[in-house]
Order: structure tokens, then sequence, then C-alpha cells
């Protein structure tokens, strides 16, 4: 009865607190999407650079294959090499002991 003497309409403290309520989600549905794209961002950024790190990593690989296959060829033109020094090693110690043979005669 007090609130009716001083001219003071319920219905309009009821519509004001809801319209309040109402804000204050809102505000902090902002402030949630805000936080989230920040998030999505970083996220974003993340991806980026394991994608850089993914494709240096891939290159890397190339590279490797690339010297192994180059250090294959390598070593096995050491092992023909190899093998041929040997042969004319064993010729020449071959020749040697006959030398030696016939110098002894």
């Amino acid at each position: 009865m007090a609130l009716t003497r001083e001219d003071i309409n319920l219905e309009d403290i009821k519509r004001d607190a809801k319209i309040e309520t109402v804000l204050r989600h809102v505000i902090s549905q902002d402030v949630e999407i805000a936080h989230l794209k920040d998030e999505q961002s970083e996220i974003s950024n993340d991806i980026k650079r394991r994608d850089e790190t993914i494709s240096k990593l891939e290159d890397d690989i190339q590279l490797l294959k690339k010297e192994k296959r180059w250090n294959m060829l390598w070593r096995n033109s050491l092992e023909e090499d190899i093998a041929k020094t040997q042969i004319v090693l064993v010729i020449a110690f071959l020749i040697n002991i006959l030398f030696t043979f016939f110098m002894s005669r």
C-alpha cells in the first residue's frame, strides 16, 4: 500500500530488473565470445606454426634421402675402387714372388 501512495509501479520495477538481467547476460556473453575468439586465434597460430614445422621436417627428410642416395653411390664407388686396388696388390704380390723366385735361381 505504501508503494501505491508513493506512485511506484511494481510492473515497472520488474521490467527494469528483467532488462538489467538481460543486459548483464548479454555483456557476459560478449566477454565470453571475445575470449573464445582469442583462443581461436591462438589455436590458429599454433596450427600455422605446426604446419611450418612439418613442412621444414619434410624438406629435411627429402634432403637426407638425397644425401643418403649420394652416400650410397659414393660408398659403392669406394668399394669398387677398393676391390680393384686389392686385385692390383695381389697381382703385384704374385709378380714379386715370381721375381724373387727367379732371382734366387
